[in-house]
C-alpha cells in the first residue's frame, strides 16, 4: 500500500499530452489551443470613429467655427471619404474609418442639425482625436493575442475569428469510458428492490468530468460476470483513451476488475492507497499507453478518487498541468489518522478576514453520499500529524470549478 503523494506522482507521471489535431473553429469551442495566434493586421486597422456624430478638422473649431456644412456621410464598411473643404463636416457612424482631412469626432448628442448645417454649442469642449480609436490602439500586426495552451473560451473564439483563424490546431478530445460494476445496481429509471441500489456513481463521475470541460464521455455497466466484464473491457480499451471504473476492486469474491484487467494486459501501477475513504483505489496502464482508473464502489470513495486523481490527470494531458491548488483554513480542531490520509467533506464560508474557512460536516462513512450534497468539496489531511488546529491551512478540492 502506497501513500497519497506516491499515488499522485505515479498518476501524473503517466499523463502524456493529447495529440494535436486541426479543427474548424466552429467545432473547437472549449478545446485547448496548440498554436499561438497572432494579429494578422493592426487593430484598429485604420483610425475609426468611436461613436455616431460628425467628423471635422479640429483646427476649424479651434479657430472659432461652430457651424459646419454637412458634405456627406461616412458609413461603416466603406472606404474613407475625404473632406474637400476644411470648414465642412461629414456625418460619421460608429466603427466607420476616419475621413481624410478630419481629426475630431463630435457626438451626435452635442449637435443640432439646422438646414444641412451641424451646429455645435458654444461651450462645447473638443480635442484633437477626440472619440477616435487610433490605428493599432489595441494591438499591432504580428502581436501575440492568444498563447498556446489556452482554452478556447467565447472571448478567445472571438479573437481567433477576428484574425481569420477558420481552422485551429487544438488538443484532440479525450474519449472517456465510465464503467459501473455490480449485480446490485439498476438503472436510475427502473424500480429498485430493497437489496438493490441505483447506478448513481457513473452519473456523479460524468457530471464532474463535464463540469471541468471533458464532454466526450460514455457510460457502461457490467454485472458480476467475469466473462462479460472481460469481453466488455476488451472492446472498450480498443475505443477509448481513458477508462474509469467504479466498484469491483476490493477483496470480495465477485471483485473481478483487477484480474480481468491483468488478463487484458493492463499493468497494475498500484493497488491500494493509504487514504480514507478510497483505500482500494487501483491504477494501471495498457500496452497501448491508455490508462485505467478503477475506483472503489462506495459513493464517497468514488467521488473523492475522481477529484483527487482522475481530474488532475485529465487536466495535465489537456492543459499541461494538473490544475490550480486551492487552500482553506480549518474552522475547528480535527485529529489526524496515524496511518491514513483523510479526505474530509466540508462546507466553506468566508470570514471577516477574507479567509475561506472549512467546517467539517457530519457523515456516516464512504456510503453516505447524501451528506455530500450540502458540501463545497473536501480537505486533505495528511496522516500522522497529531491534531490539526483551528486556523491551520489545508489543501482543498472543490466539487465545482471556480
Amino acid at each position: 500500500m502506497i501513500t497519497v503523494a506516491k499515488a499522485e506522482k505515479i498518476v501524473l507521471d503517466e499523463a502524456r499530452p493529447q495529440p494535436a489535431v486541426r479543427r474548424k473553429l466552429a467545432d473547437a469551442y472549449g478545446a485547448v489551443l496548440r498554436e499561438t495566434i497572432c494579429a494578422d493586421q493592426d487593430q484598429p486597422s485604420m483610425d475609426r470613429s468611436a461613436m455616431d456624430g460628425i467628423a471635422i478638422a479640429f483646427e476649424r473649431w479651434e479657430k472659432g467655427a461652430r457651424s459646419f456644412p454637412i458634405a456627406g456621410i461616412q458609413k461603416a464598411g466603406v472606404a474613407a471619404l475625404r473632406l474637400k473643404k476644411k470648414g465642412d463636416c461629414l456625418e460619421i457612424m460608429t466603427g466607420a474609418v476616419l475621413p481624410g482631412g478630419c481629426d475630431c469626432v463630435v457626438p451626435v448628442e452635442q449637435i443640432q442639425m439646422v438646414n444641412r448645417q451641424a451646429v455645435l454649442k458654444d461651450d462645447i469642449r473638443l480635442s484633437r482625436f477626440q472619440n477616435i480609436r487610433r490605428r493599432a490602439q489595441d494591438y499591432r500586426k504580428g502581436e501575440v493575442l492568444i498563447q498556446a495552451g489556452s482554452r478556447l473560451s467565447p472571448q478567445q473564439v472571438q479573437v481567433a475569428a477576428s484574425v481569420g483563424k477558420a481552422v485551429v490546431k487544438v488538443s484532440a478530445p479525450v474519449q472517456i469510458a465510465i464503467i459501473g460494476t455490480g449485480d446490485e445496481l439498476v438503472e436510475i429509471d427502473r424500480p429498485v428492490k430493497p437489496h438493490q441500489a441505483r447506478r448513481s456513481n457513473v452519473y456523479a463521475i460524468e457530471a464532474a468530468l463535464r463540469l471541468n470541460g471533458f464532454s466526450q464521455t460514455r457510460r457502461f455497466h457490467f454485472n458480476d460476470s467475469r466473462a462479460r466484464l472481460l469481453r466488455g473491457l476488451q472492446n472498450i480499451l480498443e475505443k477509448f483513451d481513458v477508462l474509469i471504473l467504479s466498484g469491483g476492486v476490493s477483496m470480495g469474491k465477485f471483485d473481478f476488475v483487477p484480474e480481468a484487467l491483468a488478463e487484458l494486459g493492463v499493468k497494475v501501477l498500484f493497488h491500494k492507497v493509504r487514504q480514507r475513504p478510497g483505500k482500494p483505489f487501483w491504477f494501471g496502464q495498457a500496452k497501448s499507453g491508455k490508462v485505467v482508473f478503477a475506483l472503489p464502489g462506495n459513493p464517497v470513495s468514488t467521488q473523492v478518487c475522481a477529484y483527487r486523481y482522475v481530474l488532475p490527470y485529465l487536466k495535465k494531458i489537456m492543459f499541461g498541468a494538473p490544475g490550480e491548488i486551492y487552500r482553506v483554513v480549518l474552522g475547528g480542531v480535527v485529529p489526524s489518522h496515524p496511518d491514513l490520509t483523510a479526505f474530509l467533506p466540508v462546507c466553506v464560508a468566508e470570514n471577516s478576514k477574507g479567509e475561506r474557512v472549512a467546517t467539517e460536516v457530519a457523515f456516516t462513512g464512504s456510503g453516505d453520499y447524501a451528506a455530500l450534497g450540502g458540501t463545497a468539496g473536501f480537505v486533505e489531511l495528511p496522516a500522522g500529524r497529531g491534531m490539526f488546529r483551528k486556523g491551520q491551512s489545508a489543501r482543498f478540492f472543490p466539487w465545482v470549478p471556480s
